[in-house]
């Protein structure tokens, strides 16, 4: 593998204060598509990192999960996000899907080097804000290995939609089809948000309290996406008694907290794939939709 030097990769906290200032950008340029590339280097997970993160989502047969490869991919993501370059307010962006996927077995006392990119769409004023989309890839090496790679993408925010009221869904009443079958239900509140921000380091202040998430046009506080989709991840595991291998999520409508959730899934190919999804256990409102594959070795 021949890459540039790394660089160092910070942690989450700090990049997230920093990431405030950002908010004064206010790119009306016109330009092409175009790439960003970064390289950094992060340490491998501690034992005490995998036995949080494994005891926060009961359930996981892998040693080290996918959706735990995340946050690493955040703070590459952010890490790129504070480039003068990148033209957009870092708390201006929604998280609207995301794909992992293993490729090698990934050595939990290994450290990580992390090859980046953001593909930037074409903007300008006459340009969308619908096609403001960037996408983020991050793949993960040990030594010669490729083990994983994270692809992102994000829905840049206008300004001027950023303090306006979310309005509710109308109810749905209609369950999943006879296809799907109810997994798992889960209780969140306030602090299931705070206790994932601790094991992710994603104090994004939407996530936190109503006066902060209120500020971004969220009246209450909203549940990471990625939290559910770990809580998924972990689930379908159990389940299965196997690791899975690729996991792809497309997050479609937040969740305010506190919520009641609840874990749908259908097979597709037999036992080794399938879809789910994640409803509100009383409205079934569709909140996150992905499918995964599992590793077929015993």
């Amino acid at each position: 593998m021949q890459i540039e030097t790394p660089s160092h990769l910070p942690n989450l906290p700090g990049m997230f204060f920093r990431s405030l200032f950002t908010v004064a950008r206010n790119d009306q340029q016109t330009a092409a598509a175009s790439e960003l590339k970064g390289t950094y280097r992060a340490p491998a997970f501690t034992r005490d990192q995998l036995k949080r993160y494994h005891q926060a989502f009961d359930g996981f047969v892998s040693t080290v999960p996918l959706t735990l490869m995340y946050c690493l991919a955040q703070r590459a993501h952010l890490a790129q996000m504070l480039d003068e370059r990148f033209p957009w307010p870092a708390p201006g962006l929604v998280h609207v899907s995301n794909s992992l996927e293993q490729h090698a077995p990934i050595v939990p006392d290994t450290d990580f080097v992390m090859q980046a990119s953001i593909q930037l769409p074409e903007r300008g004023p006459a340009v969308s804000a619908r096609r403001l989309r960037p996408v983020f890839v991050v793949e993960f090496w040990q030594g010669n290995s490729h083990v994983a790679s994270c692809v992102s993408e994000y829905q840049v925010r206008p300004k001027q939609a950023a303090r306006t009221p979310k309005t509710r869904d109308k109810k749905s009443t209609t369950p999943p089809g006879e296809s799907w079958r109810s997994v798992a239900s889960w209780s969140l509140d306030a602090s299931t948000s705070r206790q994932y921000a601790r094991l992710s380091g994603d104090f994004n202040p939407i996530h936190l309290h109503p006066l902060l998430s209120r500020w971004f046009g969220f009246e209450q506080p909203i549940i990471h996406g990625m939290y559910m989709a770990a809580r998924a991840h972990a689930e379908i595991e159990r389940q299965a008694d196997k690791a899975i291998r690729k996991i792809d999520v497309a997050f479609k409508r937040p969740v305010a907290l506190p919520a009641k959730i609840t874990l749908w899934q259908q097979p597709t190919q037999g036992e080794l794939a399938g879809n789910y999804q994640i409803c509100g256990a009383e409205d079934y409102l569709q909140r996150l939709e992905g499918s995964f594959e599992l590793h077929d070795e015993d």
